[in-house]
């Protein structure tokens, strides 16, 4: 079956970004992220705070230590209200804020390494929010001296599916800060300045809306027909 999409009038462009938004910050647990890293090896990881995610640690009697971007040691996590060991060992974070960001270590009942997490809760109250066929654009590359030549850019996700099928959607992308050194891997933002005191607008994440047209077609792959 196929479909024609109408555009919109600008106003329902707006208020969907606005929904959208408020779909961010607030909990969802139908629906959250799955973190997964090879074993024995630390993974790094940007995520948009309040969305719930869970890290992988395939090992029954895992326990989860965590250490803040502030460089403080490693502590054995037991009794966080938002934070949960799930029964096969995974670690659970429902709606997690920027305070929460950095080092989660999973490791078995022998104090052996399992798996390390670095992640950065990047705030959604900051979020940048464009449409691409209002003709916004997105924050663009910027340079940071910090003792050197340090490249701030977005790191984006791919396009997701469109919001809805039969009638007209669109879709979205999320973008995260992540900071370059020459010759170095990016890291994200938050997760590279670690104690460094700095406010920055170019630091913030981003949501861009899908162009719309009156010529898009969209195919259901769920139709009878």
């Amino acid at each position: 079956m196929m479909l024609q999409v109408v555009q919109p009038p600008l106003a329902m462009v707006a208020m969907l970004a606005t929904l959208w938004l408020l779909s961010l910050s607030l909990p969802t647990s139908w629906a959250q992220m799955l973190v997964s890293c090879a074993y024995k090896s630390l993974c790094q990881q940007a995520v948009i705070s309040g969305n719930d995610v869970v890290l992988q640690c395939d090992h029954l009697k895992a326990r989860w230590y965590f250490s803040s971007i502030l460089g403080e040691d490693l502590l054995l996590l037991s009794s966080v209200p938002n934070i949960k060991k799930l029964p096969g060992g995974s670690l659970q974070l429902t709606n997690p804020q920027p305070s929460q960001a950095g080092l989660y270590h999973c490791e078995d009942n022998d104090n052996a390494l399992v798996v390390e997490y670095e992640i950065d809760f990047q705030d959604v109250t900051t979020l940048h929010i464009t449409h691409k066929g209002l003709g916004q654009e997105p924050l663009q590359n910027e340079t940071l001296s910090l003792g050197g030549k340090e490249l701030i850019f977005t790191h984006w996700e791919p396009w997701q599916d469109c919001n809805s099928c039969g009638e007209p959607g669109e879709r979205k992308r999320l973008g995260y800060c992540y900071i370059e050194e020459p010759l170095e891997t990016p890291m994200p933002c938050w997760l590279y300045l670690q104690e460094e005191k700095v406010q920055y607008r170019r630091m913030w994440p981003e949501m861009q809306l899908g162009k719309l047209t009156n010529n898009m077609w969209l195919t259901c792959p769920l139709a009878s027909r």
